[in-house]
């Protein structure tokens, strides 16, 4: 597992599209048709991109290997990154969808209830958060979904911190359940688009 702090405007594409793209399930449509422009994907794909640029200059981004078959960005409440990088995204996302896009979309993600991000900050808990994680569409069925996964959990235990995500897909809900999270919160936004919140409680606690 190796820390990023860059890639090729082409390999950031290469997520972005990959995450976008996503293939949800029968009936399923996810939050994609939130964002502007929809079935559209140039403003989403901007927007992820506008996510991992500052991740890597604030060196929130951990990648496979040199080949880089997927990449996980993970925030620590303990060690926030710098304001610096926090205008740089706020910046870049509202760029990607227009003012009043963005606003939309942060609608469309707080309609379904409290996030269990929001319940852990208004609770004051420190913690671990999957903010991104997404495998190259070639490498993806191959097993690298785990590793990712596993290095959240093993810089949450550095410090004794849960791991949480949300995810809006019933696969990846399924397949963070499998590597150990728990589920615990499902938010219906509409039929068809769910969130779902999944924690991996701390070390001295499991």
């Amino acid at each position: 597992m190796q820390q990023l702090t860059q890639l090729s405007e082409e390999e950031m594409d290469e997520f972005a599209k990959a995450f976008a793209w996503y293939d949800y399930a029968a009936g399923e449509k996810g939050m994609v048709p939130f964002y502007p422009k929809y079935p559209d994907r140039a403003p989403l794909i901007n927007y992820l991109k506008a996510i991992i640029r500052p991740a890597l200059a604030a060196g929130c981004v951990w990648t496979t290997s040199e080949n880089h078959e997927g990449i996980i960005i993970l925030t620590d409440t303990t060690n926030p990154p710098k304001l610096r990088h926090v205008i740089q995204m706020m910046r870049g996302m509202v760029k990607a969808l227009s003012f009043r896009g963005f606003l939309g979309v942060m609608k469309q993600f707080q309609a379904g209830g409290e996030s269990l991000e929001k319940k852990f900050r208004r609770e004051k808990r420190s913690f671990v958060q999957i903010e991104l994680l997404c495998v190259k569409k070639e490498a993806q069925g191959k097993g690298f979904m785990r590793p990712l996964v596993e290095k959240a959990f093993s810089l949450a235990d550095e410090k004794d911190l849960p791991v949480i995500i949300s995810t809006d897909a019933a696969l990846k809900k399924d397949k963070y359940a499998h590597f150990g999270l728990s589920l615990v919160n499902t938010r219906k936004i509409e039929d068809g688009s769910f969130l779902y919140d999944l924690v991996r409680e701390r070390k001295s606690v499991r």
